[in-house]
């Protein structure tokens, strides 16, 4: 069996037996993986905090072949969430990044832009950005790295780019754009507050202090739930 060593983001853990844990990873390089941490669940286990939820780890693992679990031999914490967990409205936020990288991403496909996104969310609730904006923009980015999110900047209907100024609106069944020049009688407006916020998230990284939150937040939220559910029911 070969020895594998990847940075990862811990996802899930579950009991197994009396001192074993199913942990449930996801490497850098190689994709979402399960394995089992033998020992983890002791009082004095090796692998102290570093099999943590959202713990950024580098992993040391024994992989089989036709095994669906690989054996971890080592874990090695680089950066710890700890801090997250102490505040309860925070500690939800983490639960729901956690919720929707194991519910999006396959088995064994690495995605790079899904690792950064999942730290850059975490640093920056840490560093005390608003619990809202941070799960809007979370959810923005998952949802169109997954193929999810609709493009709010190209006509559907005739492929004309718009402006942030356009007026658009939201095609039956909320997942492509239509101009205001193409026939929009059985579409939905979309505030403009909303199309400057997923401009904005686009276009910037997050941090402690978060974006400008106005009243696009809440009706983001709305839709970004009703593509998440959206995905989930594919």
């Amino acid at each position: 069996m070969p020895l594998h060593q990847s940075d990862a983001i811990i996802l899930k853990t579950y009991p197994l037996g009396e001192a074993d844990r199913i942990v449930s990873f996801f490497s850098r390089d190689r994709g979402k993986m399960r394995g089992v941490a033998n020992g983890a669940r002791r009082m004095k286990s090796r692998f102290g905090a570093s099999l943590e939820p959202l713990a950024h780890s580098r992993i040391q693992f024994f992989e089989k072949e036709n095994r669906d679990l690989v054996r971890i031999q080592t874990a090695e914490i680089l950066d710890s969430p700890m801090k997250l967990f102490a505040d309860y409205d925070r500690a939800v936020c983490a639960g729901h990044v956690v919720d929707l990288v194991d519910r999006f991403l396959p088995e064994h496909e690495p995605q790079d832009a899904v690792f950064r996104l999942v730290r850059m969310t975490v640093r920056a609730l840490e560093e005390g950005c608003p619990i809202e904006f941070a799960s809007c923009y979370f959810d923005v980015w998952m949802l169109r790295l997954a193929g999810v999110f609709p493009d709010l900047f190209v006509c559907s209907a005739c492929s004309r780019k718009l402006e942030l100024q356009d007026e658009r609106f939201m095609a039956s069944g909320l997942q492509a754009v239509i101009c205001s020049a193409c026939d929009h009688r059985t579409a939905t407006g979309i505030l403009g507050d909303v199309v400057g916020l997923v401009y904005w998230i686009l276009k910037s990284p997050l941090d402690g202090n978060g974006g400008e939150v106005g009243r696009g937040l809440r009706n983001l939220h709305e839709l970004n739930q009703y593509w998440i559910r959206h995905y989930s029911g594919r």
